[in-house]
């Protein structure tokens, strides 16, 4: 039985880390595609491929129906275990066929052939995504973006050549198998994303933003590093997509996402600086950097980044030191809306406010009891006691 696959870095040979906690395959999940194929016994199923027969008649959900030679490939794992050594070569064999509907039938099965045996099956993938027939390559690619998550570094030169295609459907299906093994491998992201942020092709740098977000929480300081420097690309579209990451930064690792948050948040293009600010705003308004943060916001040049960062002054400012604030602020503010809020947080509401709320701040009357209230009171005073003559009058005095 072949043992478990080991992802491993091809430069240093070492296993490439999953992160917080290793994900393992669940290889009960991988099985045959569906079809009539299941109802063929082992028998049947090498008949077919060794064309002692040429069909075979099955019944499948109340239909008879005539199976031939690549209806057996697609149910080969169906066969035990004990044939993983005939079911391995019979595929590798199917992958060389002349007939392309045979190599196409024996693609449909490679991701559970391969589970069953490794060897030599991701370099024969390698070859397929590069079949003369186009729908051997459209296959195959498709096949390559199940694959990658499970075989990442047997597949680490293949995505890394489909990604630099030229042909754009190419580049999609590259990029689409790089971002699943990145979201299983994160060391595997890095791996590639480190080399294609350097590219001079500007539309590599873009479509390696948009993986970031698959290792931002959990590739660690090789991973923020990357964040970094996509940042500060000089094309602003890959600073948007890099910087829509922070939020989620600022949650997982508030410290790293702070410095990158100072350097973006003056960022020329709005959509950093928004989401820059979508990052400030989940951070923890005590602290005394993301406090400085927000007091410099109040004072930059774009109107919207003011303000939202006047918005937050209640938030990190006592009453007094909000009101000061305001105070300075509104000596150079220029902008209508900000100064109606700039305002209203520089009264002082106990002398500046309207009745209701100077009210607030007066001190509540105390209670008074009314003259219902004593009467109804009970007396704790003791009752007279009767005279020995049975009269309730008192005695009179001589």
């Amino acid at each position: 039985m072949a043992r478990d696959y080991v992802a491993r870095d091809p430069r240093t040979g070492k296993r490439i880390s999953t992160g917080k906690r290793e994900k393992h395959v669940q290889k009960a999940a991988f099985s045959a595609p569906e079809g009539p194929w299941k109802s063929l016994l082992p028998g049947q199923i090498r008949d077919l491929i060794e064309r002692r027969v040429s069909s075979v008649e099955v019944r499948y959900m109340d239909e008879r129906l005539l199976l031939d030679r690549l209806d057996a490939i697609r149910g080969i794992p169906s066969l035990p275990r004990t044939d993983d050594e005939y079911v391995h070569r019979t595929i590798l064999d199917g992958l060389c066929s002349r007939s392309s509907e045979e190599r196409i039938a024996c693609l449909d099965v490679f991701l559970v052939i391969s589970l069953r045996e490794t060897d030599e099956m991701m370099e024969m993938l390698d070859v397929m995504v590069d079949d003369p027939d186009p729908k051997v390559r459209n296959h195959a690619r498709k096949v390559l973006i199940d694959t990658a998550p499970i075989f990442p570094s047997a597949l680490r030169d293949t995505i890394a050549r489909l990604v630099r295609s030229e042909e754009r459907v190419v580049r999609n299906d590259g990029f689409s198998a790089l971002n699943q093994a990145a979201r299983q491998w994160p060391e595997v992201g890095v791996h590639h994303l480190d080399e294609l942020i350097r590219e001079d092709e500007v539309d590599l740098r873009r479509r390696s933003a948009r993986v970031l977000k698959a290792i931002a929480q959990r590739a660690g300081g090789a991973g923020w590093d990357l964040i970094g420097w996509t940042l500060d690309d000089e094309d602003s579209e890959v600073r948007r997509i890099a910087s829509r990451t922070l939020p989620t930064l600022a949650e997982s690792a508030p410290s790293i996402a702070q410095i990158m948050i100072e350097e973006t948040l003056f960022d020329e293009d709005d959509e950093v600086r928004q989401n820059s600010l979508k990052a400030l705003a989940r951070m923890d308004k005590d602290d005394s950097r993301t406090r400085t943060l927000i007091l410099d916001g109040c004072r930059h040049n774009d109107s919207r980044i003011r303000m939202s960062c006047v918005k937050m002054l209640p938030i990190i400012l006592g009453e007094v030191e909000r009101r000061q604030t305001a105070l300075e602020l509104l000596m150079d503010e220029t902008d209508h809306s900000i100064r109606n809020r700039l305002e209203n947080m520089s009264k002082d509401l106990a002398i500046e406010g309207t009745e209701d709320e100077r009210n607030r701040f007066l001190a509540p009357l105390p209670k008074v009891e009314m003259e219902e209230d004593i009467e109804q009171t009970p007396s704790t005073e003791p009752k007279s006691k009767p005279n020995e003559t049975g009269s309730d009058t008192l005695p009179q005095n001589d």
